[in-house]
C-alpha cells in the first residue's frame, strides 16, 4: 500500500470516518478530510495548488 492510502486512511480513522456512515456523518469530519485529500494531491502535483501548500514535489530543473 502506498504512503498516500495510509495517510489518508490514518485520517479517516482520526476523524471517525468510514465508507459505512458517509450519509450519517458529520460534515465538518467530512470537510476536513476533503481538505487532507486535495492538500495531498496538489503537494504530488496531481491537482493545481501546490503554490499555496508550498510544495516542492515538481521536479526540479536539470541545472540544480
Amino acid at each position: 500500500m502506498d504512503d498516500l492510502a495510509l495517510a489518508l486512511a490514518r485520517e479517516a480513522r482520526r476523524l471517525n470516518l468510514t465508507a459505512l456512515d458517509l450519509d450519517t456523518a458529520d460534515p465538518d469530519a467530512l470537510h476536513r478530510l476533503a481538505h487532507v485529500v486535495l492538500t495531498e494531491l496538489a503537494a504530488r502535483g496531481l491537482l493545481p495548488g501546490e503554490e499555496e501548500v508550498g510544495c516542492h514535489a515538481a521536479p526540479r530543473s536539470g541545472a540544480h
